[in-house]
C-alpha cells in the first residue's frame, strides 16, 4: 500500500488506473491507495476522521451534522467494486 497525500494519490491513480472511484471533494482525506487482491485494481483509501474535518472546514457543517452526513451519504454509498475504502484509524493519545 502506498501512503501519500491526496494530490499524489489522485495523480498516480489517474495515470495508472482508469476505473478508480474518488469521493467528490474529499481529496484532503485520502491517506493511501490499495490494490485489491481479487481484481488487481486500485482503490482509494480515505480516513473517516479526515472526512469529517473536510466537511466541517470546507462545507461549514457542525461536527454532529458532519458525522451524520459522512455515515449516511458517504461511507454507506456503494458504487460497485471500485467503491473507496473507508479507514477508521485509532485516535492518538
Amino acid at each position: 500500500m502506498m501512503i501519500a497525500n491526496g494530490d499524489k494519490v489522485r495523480k498516480w491513480v489517474e495515470d495508472n488506473e482508469e476505473e478508480t472511484v474518488f469521493a467528490d471533494g474529499l481529496d484532503d482525506a485520502i491517506i493511501a491507495i490499495s490494490r485489491d487482491s481479487l481484481t488487481g485494481k486500485y482503490r482509494v483509501v480515505y480516513d473517516v476522521a479526515r472526512i469529517v474535518q473536510v466537511l466541517i472546514n470546507d462545507q461549514g457543517m457542525e461536527e454532529d451534522e458532519a458525522y451524520e452526513h459522512m455515515e449516511h451519504n458517504i461511507i454507506n454509498a456503494y458504487v460497485g467494486e471500485m467503491t473507496p475504502i473507508w479507514a477508521f484509524l485509532p485516535e492518538e493519545n
